[in-house]
């Protein structure tokens, strides 16, 4: 009973959150287009996924897409993999870390138990 509840508050919130950093993309996009400089530190970074279906890995590319700053450049299936273009991304693992804080929102609604503990990919190299 308590993990359908669990699993229930996830769903609940998952379009909420979703939103958040989509708006939260948007301030810091048009907060860099409107003043002058540039924050940015784009980066091309390939993200290992916890993703096992095809209906959560073309899910998560089209939330990293739909956020504005990153666009999914390709995926792959077997292992789960996603290659992903970030405007702001100050490190890989950093960038990846936001990806994944996007796929353990989505496996919480999409996975009985919740998502898996996150893979261990190593250090981010800072640009």
């Amino acid at each position: 009973m308590t993990s359908l509840l669990l699993r229930g508050a996830r769903t609940l919130w998952f379009p909420f959150a979703y939103a958040g950093h989509v708006v939260s993309a948007s301030v810091r996009m048009s907060w860099d287009v409107l003043t002058p400089g540039s924050a940015s530190t784009p980066a091309f970074v390939e993200v290992p996924l916890r993703c096992r279906t095809a209906f959560e890995v073309t899910t998560i590319a089209n939330m990293v897409s739909l956020a504005p700053g990153s666009v999914t450049v390709a995926t792959r299936m077997d292992p789960p993999t996603l290659w992903v273009h970030g405007m702001y991304a100050p490190t890989d693992e950093a960038f990846r870390d936001t990806v994944y804080a996007m796929e353990d929102r989505l496996l919480g609604v999409t996975r009985r138990k919740g998502p898996p503990p996150r893979p261990d990919v190593g250090e981010g190299e800072t640009r």
